[in-house]
């Protein structure tokens, strides 16, 4: 009975997956989207890419879920919080995941950069796609400085306090930055409406396309350090010094055949001069 419920199963399954791939190719379109082909040796680092972006749509997920129940005003922000952790359902475990995955993220965020830079991964062409990603790593500070003061407890209120103090000595725009995220002249509603605002809406819009766009450069160069890119990059270099070498090759005779020019048209001169001189 079991045996044949699975076979059902994954007949069923198998049919769908193939009406899917005739009508929109939809499987195609996935392998070519997850497989990228690794090195064999440090595979898993290729790995952290994948899980910035896992946690961003975890993020995303969580997030939407908490928008239910939070209310953004100084009145009733902690009281929305408390709510989700001690009534709502499943509150505490959706909570859960968006706080510690943030915290995640910003160390596998940290981590990936470090490999890409280490692996000599924003050399040409993959110029842009490092500006993009440093990018969506400025964006993802801010989503993560911005998430903080939502939780209006102490500190919250006074980690912003300090990370807009800070930004307040920057050079030029230090003062404009700082009255446009205050919304005033001390951290208060407008503050926390501004932070929900940013955090919620304008972060997560500006982060959406930028992630497309990343993807679409790695996918269109590639993952630095592959195997093919290995083999080709050193059956270039193999090429190249076979053209040095047989330049230098044809440099080498060259000369040879000029000082050996030379030298007989000496030695005639020399041989016409003997024999004038013995005459």
């Amino acid at each position: 009975m079991i045996g044949r419920l699975r076979s059902q199963t994954a007949d069923a399954s198998k049919f769908i997956v193939d009406w899917m791939e005739h009508r929109a190719g939809i499987v195609t379109a996935m392998e070519h989207f997850l497989y990228e082909p690794v090195p064999k040796r440090g595979a898993w680092l290729y790995t952290l890419g994948s899980a910035v972006l896992f946690l961003i749509t975890l993020q995303f997920l969580t997030g939407i879920l908490l928008l239910f129940y939070y209310v953004p005003t100084t009145d009733h922000a902690w009281n929305s919080v408390y709510y989700i952790m001690n009534d709502a359902y499943f509150g505490v475990l959706i909570r859960g995941i968006h706080y510690w995955s943030a915290n995640f993220l910003m160390a596998v965020v940290g981590l990936h950069m470090a490999q890409v830079f280490f692996s000599g991964g924003y050399k040409a062409p993959r110029e842009l796609n490092w500006i993009v990603g440093v990018v969506l790593l400025l964006l993802i500070i801010g989503l993560a400085f911005t998430g903080y003061l939502l939780r209006w407890d102490q500190d919250g209120f006074w980690a912003s306090v300090v990370g807009i103090k800070i930004g307040s000595y920057s050079p030029f725009v230090g003062g404009y930055i700082t009255h446009f995220l205050l919304g005033g002249d001390a951290v208060g509603p407008a503050t926390l409406s501004r932070f929900f605002a940013i955090h919620v809406w304008l972060l997560p819009a500006a982060i959406a396309p930028f992630i497309g766009i990343h993807l679409y450069l790695l996918r269109r160069h590639g993952v630095f350090g592959s195997e093919f890119e290995y083999s080709e990059r050193i059956a270039k270099m193999h090429e190249h010094q076979r053209l040095e070498e047989y330049a230098r090759y044809e440099l080498d005779e060259d000369e040879y055949d000029e000082d050996y020019d030379g030298d007989r048209h000496d030695g005639d001169g020399d041989g016409r001069g003997s024999r004038n001189g013995g005459r």
